[in-house]
């Protein structure tokens, strides 16, 4: 499965895919700090300062409703992926 990251002038200037089998125990944020994408985690993952929300743009149809709104997450709150997804870093 992959994670497409698109281009973004600060964080990923040419965007990046990422490869993974499917993440359980550790979040979104985790796994694109561990593979060199510089999200920001000011809170260290609790979802308190919204530093490392993300926008998906396509794949999130498997997600609960209730997380999503407009299509825009905290990176650190989104675990047990198992599909591919495109986002956008903000």
């Amino acid at each position: 499965m992959k994670i497409i990251i698109l281009p973004n002038k600060k964080i990923c200037k040419y965007g990046k895919i990422l490869k993974f089998k499917k993440l359980y125990k550790e979040s979104l944020c985790e796994f694109l700090i561990k593979n060199n994408i510089s999200v920001d985690n000011n809170c260290g993952g609790f979802g308190k300062c919204l530093s490392c929300s993300i926008f998906i743009n396509e794949g999130f149809s498997f997600f609960e409703i209730k997380l999503l709104k407009l299509n825009f997450i905290l990176s650190c709150q989104l675990y047990n992926i198992n599909r591919n997804i495109i986002i956008s870093i903000l």
